[in-house]
């Protein structure tokens, strides 16, 4: 089997005849029929595509290869299993967003409040709290939290179990967001501790990490839809099902962030950390229990002292 027609099969595969198919795949599998000796003007007749353009590319990609028409560098072994991990953290985050909707569909449902989805921007918000006028209340930026930090009480006198690690310039960032639209921003963690992940990728095939490994988001997102269906996939959703949300405001993170720089933010305290951790973050260590609020006692706050109580303990930092 050639680098294309592998390329053309996972496509198919996790897309199928969706009209979401993305360009670069519905170019492939035209590439691969005219170089199956499929007459050129047919391959245009039936998929619409320019044929100087279809032309151009059977030539880039005979004389190139896969990767080069890609402009891409063949992926080695380490870079499949960077691309394992890549998907398994997104397949995470997915099942936690979809435990989200429901929790927040049934709780919030009774008082009158609904969320809105804001992630096909891609932004920093998963999704917008909204009132029965459809006025916004706060932005949600979900968490997965469950790899856990070892040496936490070691380094910032946590544990492990209790320990969240949120990058410092994530919480810049938010701040800064909510302080340019005046509409407050809650971080939304959710814990499973000691999660295998490792579990979920040996269950992604080779194949698809190497598709992952040549895309992009679209398609790891696409990826992770297809896994989200098959029967292991069950199991996962119900631990993650069964775990609680807790929440904390940007703006009670930062300060935190701020009060316990030195005590939270170990790497300012380590020389040679980037040696140490290599590739890590430079993050504020936050308690799950102490310092966070559980999603059901946010709701209890929603429900007591309506939108404007609430937004004024978010903007405060009291939640």
């Amino acid at each position: 089997m050639t680098d294309l027609e592998r390329f053309v099969r996972v496509g198919n595969h996790i897309y199928g005849d969706s009209v979401q198919t993305p360009k670069l795949v519905l170019r492939s599998r035209a590439i691969l029929r005219v170089l199956a000796d499929e007459p050129l003007e047919m391959v245009v007749s039936d998929t619409g595509l320019p044929k100087h353009h279809l032309r151009v590319w059977v030539q880039a990609l005979s004389k190139d290869g896969l990767y080069g028409w890609l402009g891409k560098t063949e992926p080695r072994p380490e870079r499949i299993q960077r691309a394992k991990g890549s998907v398994a953290q997104m397949f995470l985050g997915s099942l936690a967003e979809e435990h989200f909707e429901s929790l927040a569909h049934d709780a919030l449902g009774q008082q009158g409040f609904h969320i809105t989805d804001d992630r096909v921007g891609r932004t920093d918000t998963d999704y917008r709290l909204l009132d029965s006028n459809e006025h916004p209340v706060c932005r949600f930026n979900i968490k997965f939290h469950g790899t856990l930090f070892r040496e936490s009480r070691e380094y910032v006198a946590l544990d492990p179990k209790d320990c969240f690690a949120l990058a410092t310039y994530k919480i810049h960032g938010a701040l800064r967001r909510q302080d340019q639209e005046f509409l407050p921003y809650v971080f939304l963690i959710i814990s499973v501790p000691e999660f295998p992940r490792k579990v979920i990728e040996e269950s992604i095939s080779d194949d698809l990490a190497w598709l992952s490994a040549l895309s992009g988001r679209s398609t790891e997102e696409q990826i992770v839809t297809v896994l989200a269906k098959e029967p292991w996939a069950e199991d996962i959703r119900v631990q993650i099902r069964s775990a609680e949300f807790r929440v904390i405001s940007a703006r009670r993170a930062d300060q935190l962030l701020k009060e316990r720089l030195f005590e939270r933010v170990h790497a300012l305290r380590l020389r040679g950390f980037n040696r140490t951790f290599r590739g890590a973050e430079i993050n504020m260590h936050l308690s799950l229990s102490k310092e966070m609020m559980a999603f059901s006692e946010f709701l209890q706050v929603l429900a007591r002292t309506g939108v404007q109580g609430l937004s004024v303990r978010l903007e405060r930092g009291e939640i």
